[in-house]
C-alpha cells in the first residue's frame, strides 16, 4: 500500500494568529487531518517548523528545520520516518479544502514525479523604477498564482540540492505536473489580511446555511 505523509509548513509567525475561534496553523492542520481520513492510503500529519516548542499540543511528528529554505526541509524529510509520498501544505493556506487535496494527489499518476495546484494570475503589474517610476507592465498571462499542497514522490527529492522553486528541490529529470487551484486556497501574508479572510468564512458559513 502506497505511504502518505503530509507535512504542514510553519513558513511564517503569522500561522499562529487568530483565524475565527482557532489559530490558522490549528485551521491548516484541520484540513490536512481530514484529507488523511478521507484518503485511502496510509498516511500519517508531521510539522515542520524552526519552532518545536511553539507546536507541541498537535500530538504528531515535528520536523524541525526552516520550512522556508527547501534544502533543510527536504533533509528533515529524509530524516523521518520512510514514505512514498509526500504532501506538503503552507500553513498559511487555512481555507484550502480537501477536494483540493485529492485533486493534486490524483495527478500524481504514471511517470509524473510532483504536482501542484496553480490558478491564472488575473491582477495587473508593473514594473517600477528607483524612482517610483512605472516602467512597463508585465504581462499576467505569463504569471501563474501557485498554491499548496504539493504532491512530490519521495524518490524525485534532490536532498543534495540548494535551490528549488518548490517547497523542496526535485531531481533534474523530475516530472512536474499542474492542477487548477480553488479560490478558497488563498495565502495569508500579513496581519491584515486576517479579517479580510474571516470575512470570507463567515460568508462561507452564511450561504452554507441556505
Amino acid at each position: 500500500m502506497t505511504t502518505l505523509k503530509v507535512v504542514v509548513a510553519v513558513t511564517s509567525p503569522i500561522s499562529f494568529s487568530q483565524l475565527d475561534k482557532h489559530s490558522i496553523l490549528h485551521a491548516s492542520m484541520a484540513v490536512a487531518r481530514a484529507f488523511t481520513v478521507e484518503t485511502g492510503v496510509d498516511a500519517t500529519i508531521a510539522i515542520a517548523t524552526s519552532d518545536p516548542a511553539s507546536v507541541q499540543g498537535f500530538g504528531c511528528p515535528i520536523l524541525e528545520c526552516d520550512p522556508n529554505s527547501p534544502q533543510w526541509l527536504a533533509r528533515a524529510i529524509a530524516d523521518s520516518t520512510p514514505c512514498e509520498i509526500i504532501a506538503i501544505h503552507d500553513a498559511l493556506r487555512p481555507l484550502t479544502r480537501t477536494t483540493q487535496f485529492h485533486r493534486t494527489l490524483g495527478a500524481l499518476v504514471g511517470d509524473v514525479d510532483a504536482v501542484r495546484p496553480a490558478a491564472v494570475f488575473t491582477e495587473s503589474l508593473k514594473i517600477v523604477n528607483g524612482s517610483q517610476f512605472i516602467e512597463r507592465s508585465v504581462d499576467r498571462t505569463s504569471m501563474m498564482r501557485i498554491s499548496t499542497p504539493e504532491m512530490i514522490r519521495f524518490s524525485a527529492i534532490d536532498c543534495d540540492s540548494t535551490d528549488s522553486t518548490w517547497f523542496v528541490p526535485l531531481k533534474r529529470e523530475a516530472k512536474t505536473a499542474l492542477v487548477d487551484a480553488d479560490p478558497e486556497s488563498l495565502r495569508v501574508n500579513s496581519e491584515s489580511e486576517i479579517a479580510l479572510m474571516e470575512s470570507f468564512i463567515h460568508w462561507q458559513q452564511s450561504v452554507a446555511t441556505f
